[in-house]
């Protein structure tokens, strides 16, 4: 099981304001945090709260430490909200309850284009809303000149 040797109370408590890590670690000890998934550097987690579906949490680590967090809690008073606090410290304190999951890269990678097509497809029949999401990304990449279109043109050899 993979851990996080740089993550402690001392690094949670530098990203979080004092109130919100103390409700963190009431979070924490009361067992709201539902699920956690690991997928190499990122973290997915379920936390009960206040509304009836869980908050969703997304955590990615960098080589040492927190490089981005994300929670669909409505939280904007500085810092990182109780929700990621309590996965945090879960990551922390129980890392035997983080599920290890493969990264969705290495889960894509063996497919063929007919399969990734399909899983698309799939995808976007189950959650039409992602076809705008698809249109944009699909716009940006026809935007951005290719690697042969940037790479300095060399005199043929004589």
């Amino acid at each position: 099981m993979l851990q996080f040797p740089y993550l402690t109370e001392s690094l949670i408590r530098q990203y979080a304001t004092d109130r919100s890590f103390e409700r963190g670690v009431d979070y924490y000890r009361s067992g709201a945090v539902l699920s956690v998934i690991r997928r190499g550097q990122e973290v997915q987690a379920e936390v009960a709260g206040s509304r009836y579906t869980p908050y969703r949490v997304h955590i990615t680590f960098g080589d040492t430490g927190i490089s981005e967090t994300f929670c669909s809690c409505p939280y904007d008073w500085g810092g990182i909200c109780k929700h990621i606090v309590a996965v945090l410290l879960t990551c922390l304190h129980e890392p035997e309850k983080i599920e290890e999951r493969p990264p969705v890269e290495s889960l894509l990678s063996d497919l063929d284009r007919d399969q990734l097509e399909d899983l698309v497809l799939a995808l976007l029949e189950s959650r039409p809303d992602l076809t705008d999401t698809i249109e944009a990304h699909l716009a940006l990449t026809a935007a951005r000149p290719s690697a042969a279109e940037t790479s300095p043109r060399r005199p043929p050899i004589d």
